[in-house]
């Protein structure tokens, strides 16, 4: 995580950090990426060859999303030139998808949306974190660059797209009280009582606010894949 502009005032120890959290990023999605295709090639003979993915990648993929928090830290001490607040809601809105729903839901875990959502983000920081690794290096790469700038255009409608039908494919399991609240404390597991509302609450602000940050990345690769006036012919 780092953009081109933020080099100039990254001190020594913070970007030798930035190198490695980047690097365990770029492992760690490639390996969730990995298991994924791995199981659909292995079980796409069977009709429910979706049915596992989430099963294969869990443990990395809720590991990875956590970790991601740490992007909200390097913002807000400002090693990096993004939005805290941005980050904050990005950041979360995965961690309540996999934490939150596909965790505390597990009969969406089975659906064909949940392996959806998975591949559409593995593909995304595949390209994502090497571009930024390399960037630390001081490696320019013109190919990193148009992925990171250009597969979003298709993986985030999917993305968003598969996020609301697993939310919507759990609203009948959770107003049937179907849900994992095991490691939950006793005295908490009360307030689940109203999950299905908050559930609800939340589908609806999830169809609209994609299209701001969808728009916004647009104009983010307008700016980055601008050619400078001297090298047009």
């Amino acid at each position: 995580q780092v953009a081109r502009k933020s080099l100039a005032h990254v001190g020594a120890v913070a970007r030798l950090w930035l190198v490695v959290y980047n690097a365990v990023q770029t492992v760690g999605w490639s390996y969730v990426l990995l298991l994924s295709a791995r199981h659909v090639v292995q079980t796409l003979s069977s009709a429910s060859w979706y049915e596992g993915v989430y099963g294969v990648a869990e443990d990395p993929l809720k590991l990875l999303v956590l970790l991601s928090y740490f992007e909200v830290l390097h913002a807000a001490v400002g090693i990096v030139p993004s939005s805290a607040v941005q980050t904050a809601e990005q950041v979360s809105a995965r961690a309540f998808m996999v934490w939150g729903v596909a965790h505390l839901v597990p009969k969406v875990q089975t659906t064909m949306y949940v392996p959806m959502f998975i591949v559409a983000w593995s593909v995304a920081e595949v390209t994502r974190y090497p571009y930024y690794f390399t960037t630390l290096l001081g490696v320019k790469s013109g190919v990193l660059l148009w992925c990171r700038y250009t597969f979003f255009i298709v993986l985030y409608p999917l993305g968003t797209l598969t996020e609301v039908l697993t939310m919507y494919s759990a609203l009948g399991p959770v107003k049937e009280g179907e849900l994992h609240l095991a490691g939950i404390p006793a005295s908490l597991q009360g307030a689940f009582q109203h999950y299905y509302h908050f559930l609800a609450v939340v589908l609806l602000a999830w169809v609209p606010s994609w299209w701001t940050i969808y728009t916004h990345m647009f104009r983010q690769r307008e700016k980055m894949l601008r050619i400078p006036e001297g090298k047009k012919e």
